[in-house]
């Protein structure tokens, strides 16, 4: 690869404080393919705007492993955008377009994105390189590892994936780690082997596993909620469906002057996107910010949910509708796209 070539790579890393999981987002800026690796859901709307304020065309959505902390935006993502949703191989996610083995790689313009399996923290984590960057997920962290107590984890299979396939990486390659709790956001191969207090060089397999059982670690307070819904990618639009068939656009404004205060029209693009132009009296709520407003959107007899298209106002259908409400209109086979077509008013 030429000098022009690296210099295309563009890399962004994000943050959900909430949970501390590190998101990364990258993408050729000659061709403008991309990819994003372990999304959140509750911080889809964040994504979103980076992928289209950037221009990137995302091809794929990935996670390193079924998360336990928190939900990921993966099916909300691959709904919004086309890209295909990837986890490894042996993670039987099966709404997932990719399972990725050991050394399958990923194509985004000029650059690759190489699968490395790394079993430990749960059986299926998978960990990936491009660019001298390692992404460890929950498997190598800043002086530290993932836990091995739950997820079919091992203790000795992560320490086979560490040492003989992270370790075998350039000392100068850099680890972007899934977590980190200390206000760290990288450090490299040479550091962990140096100074990571449970996986250093010299720590021997016996010792390692003795620390690693002896953790004592709560279970993660999401568990529960979170490992059912990544293993359908997180929220999948297959659990939903539209309960008023064939509602377009052009109907609601037939019926716009004659809704009563107890009736809302819900606009789910973004804020900028809504700002540019909405429907007369909607309420912009983003789509991965519902839950924030779920009890006022339960309060109203009827609600209008739209997007530009239909995807997003489908994808929030189908999280509400998992809350129990039942008062929703879902426009799902139109959206703001055919409003302004066909010159119906607009607020800015």
């Amino acid at each position: 690869m030429n000098n022009n070539e690296k210099s295309s790579f563009v890399f962004r890393q994000l943050f959900d404080k909430d949970t501390g999981t590190f998101t990364y987002l990258m993408f050729d800026s000659d061709t403008m393919e991309g990819l994003i690796i372990d999304p959140v859901k509750e911080q889809f709307d964040r994504s979103l705007q980076f992928i289209e304020e950037l221009g990137i065309e995302l091809k794929y959505v990935i996670d390193t492993h079924v998360h336990a902390d928190h939900v990921t935006s993966s099916c909300m993502l691959r709904d919004a955008t086309g890209a295909k949703s990837a986890f490894g191989e042996t993670s039987a996610v099966q709404c997932a377009d990719l399972l990725l083995s050991d050394g399958d790689e990923l194509e985004f313009g000029r650059f690759k994105l190489k699968a490395i399996s790394t079993p430990g923290h749960t059986d299926a984590c998978t960990s990936f390189y491009t660019e001298g960057r390692l992404f460890t997920g929950d498997s190598l962290l800043i002086r530290g590892c993932g836990r091995t107590d739950f997820q079919q984890g091992d203790p000795e299979k992560m320490f086979n994936s560490i040492t003989q396939k992270l370790y075998a990486y350039p000392d100068s390659t850099l680890v972007y780690p899934g977590h980190d709790y200390l206000g760290r956001t990288a450090s490299c191969i040479r550091e962990e082997k140096s100074f990571n207090s449970r996986i250093c060089s010299g720590q021997t397999l016996e010792k390692f596993v003795q620390i690693m059982n002896n953790l004592n670690l709560p279970k993660p307070k999401r568990i529960d909620e979170a490992v059912p819904l990544n293993m359908k990618c997180g929220y999948s639009l297959e659990l939903g469906h539209v309960n008023e068939d064939n509602f377009t656009m052009h109907d609601l404004h037939q019926m716009l002057d004659k809704l009563n205060p107890t009736e809302k029209v819900i606009d789910v693009r973004m804020p900028s996107e809504y700002n540019q132009g909405h429907v007369p009296g909607s309420l912009n709520i983003p789509m991965g910010n519902e839950q924030a407003f779920i009890d006022e959107i339960r309060g109203y007899d009827r609600v209008f949910l739209h997007c530009h298209s239909g995807r997003r106002a489908q994808t929030v259908y189908t999280m509400l509708s998992m809350q129990g409400l039942e008062n929703l209109v879902c426009i799902n086979s139109s959206g703001m796209a055919d409003w302004q077509q066909a010159a119906f008013p607009v607020e800015q």
